[in-house]
């Protein structure tokens, strides 16, 4: 091994320990992990490709393909787009942790320790969790301690981001991950006290909660049942029972039915922006608007197809229409084709991360997660992650 190996090793670790520490406690932060990894993933691609040691899965290489589709989309609008070049390079979120699959592989089976994998685990539970409850400090007080400023929103938990709903499905899916660590608990106990992953997985439970992210709570309670679709189908029927019991009996509550029926207009809007990214469609069916251009456009184009709420800006607010918006039938095929062999991947896989994508496919319907910046760092790590960890087991 020789010096310049161990320094991509050691770049490669703390790449890791960065998204570990910073996924839910600051963006800024975690970008780090993206420069961190930039040449050890280029060293071990060229290592990987003269050494052949595994074959690429299917969903490596259509998620090339969606950012083949996003840059000919931003290249096909760049008339319209003010700064093309940035739209482009949000592919960054999934290139590097492409480039990742490689410098993840060679670091697990050649240099990682199971005292390194603890640190990385217990960083990302600890952090995690300091997070939220700096956020719900922060809801009851109207001050986050830890931000050192006042609560992102009155009413709903936001953890330490400056947004509730990017914190809401973040955690959710967060919770999906320590729902699965719960259930294989003693596949963890070598890294951490059995206790700490009950109070780790309570304390962030009330965080999702309080976030008051519907869309968040859906994905949760969707993705339970799928921990027991393969190896056990009664007990699926049966948490899917208890799931569909428990949901409806929630909504007795008055505040509940609040949050789902009246939220200010809320629905409608919502509502309005997925008709407005089909008349999008309709005007670009090939290559969209460009990548990241649905949002700049959306309020021309709600006058122009006299949809409703036509001053109110934003995404989709759904992932597959935003992507059928922005980059058209060729970027949300390849889209779709990549998360299909993810699912089918995590399926065959893993018991912990087939819930996850189903989460994430689910909350995905109402909320535009695949170009959250926070929670992309958690979606494309664990891809990521999830596809080294099966090559290891097999070799």
């Amino acid at each position: 091994m020789t010096q310049f190996e161990k320094w991509n090793y050691r770049l490669t670790y703390a790449s890791l320990f960065v998204l570990a520490a910073g996924i839910f406690t600051s963006v800024s932060f975690s970008a780090l992990s993206h420069i961190f990894i930039i040449i050890p993933g280029f060293y071990f691609a060229i290592k990987f490709y003269k050494e052949k040691p595994f074959k690429l899965p299917r969903s490596f290489w259509f998620l090339g393909a969606m950012c083949i589709a996003i840059v000919a989309s931003v290249l096909m609008n760049t008339d319209s787009i003010e700064r093309p070049f940035k739209n482009i390079s949000k592919i960054k979120y999934f290139l590097l942790p492409m480039l990742g699959v490689f410098a993840y592989f060679y670091t697990f089976k050649n240099w990682m320790t199971a005292k390194r994998e603890k640190v990385l685990f217990n960083t990302f539970l600890l952090a995690t969790t300091v997070a939220t409850i700096s956020g719900i400090i922060g809801l009851y007080s109207g001050f986050n301690p830890i931000k050192m400023k006042d609560a992102c929103h009155a009413t709903r938990a936001c953890g330490l981001y400056g947004m509730y709903m990017t914190y809401g499905y973040g955690i959710s899916l967060f919770m999906v991950l320590m729902t699965g660590i719960v259930l294989y608990k003693d596949r963890f106990t070598k890294y951490i006290n059995v206790n700490l992953i009950y109070l780790v997985w309570a304390i962030n439970f009330i965080g999702l909660i309080l976030s008051y992210a519907r869309g968040a709570w859906i994905g949760f309670l969707v993705a339970l049942p799928f921990f027991f679709f393969k190896k056990n189908r009664k007990i699926f029927i049966s948490v899917i029972a208890g799931v569909v019991l428990v949901s409806g009996l929630s909504f007795l509550s008055p505040k509940v039915r609040e949050m789902f029926f009246k939220r200010e207009g809320s629905n409608t809007q919502r509502i309005a922006f997925y008709k407005a990214a089909v008349a999008a469609f309709s005007e670009k069916p090939v290559f969209g608007f460009g990548y990241r251009n649905f949002e700049p456009n959306v309020i021309e184009i709600k006058k122009r197809h006299n949809i409703e709420w036509p001053n109110v800006d934003g995404h989709a607010h759904n992932n597959y229409l935003e992507h059928l918006a922005s980059t058209g039938s060729v970027g949300v095929v390849v889209m779709l084709l990549f998360l299909s062999f993810w699912l089918f991947e995590a399926y065959l896989t893993s018991v912990l991360i087939f819930p996850f994508v189903i989460s994430f496919l689910t909350s995905g319907m109402v909320q535009y997660t695949f170009g959250d910046g926070e929670n992309l760092f958690l979606i494309m790590g664990l891809w990521a992650l999830g596809v080294v960890g099966v090559k290891l087991r097999e070799s």
